[in-house]
């Protein structure tokens, strides 16, 4: 049986930064709780769920900076291993998404 190979596209990447807070109040500090990075971006989302199911995939992409190492690094630790990114100049964004418990009376 033929092995499938997949190749995913990413251009426009990020580091998805997940925030866990206990509340949110106007005009006050959200104090984080717990943060959970991710690398983001479709191809890369992708890339991460056809690796969990056992499919060999090679994500293609454009990173920029620091944060494109990061991501590159946490995509490598995953255990994805065949990556092909073009590093350019810049930096690749961050996206932050809060997530807190609402109270349920």
């Amino acid at each position: 049986m033929k092995t499938l190979e997949f190749y995913t596209v990413c251009l426009n990447p990020c580091l998805d930064v997940n925030c866990f807070v206990d509340s949110v109040k106007f005009d006050d500090i959200i104090r984080i709780r717990q943060k959970l990075v991710t690398a983001g971006g479709k191809g890369f989302n992708v890339a991460r769920f056809l690796h969990k199911y056992k499919q060999k995939v090679i994500p293609l992409g454009l990173i920029a900076g620091y944060n494109g190492i990061r991501l590159k690094n946490l995509l490598l630790s995953c255990g994805i291993k065949n990556i092909d990114l073009l590093e350019l100049s810049g930096e690749t964004r961050e996206s932050y998404n809060f997530f807190f418990r609402m109270a349920v009376s």
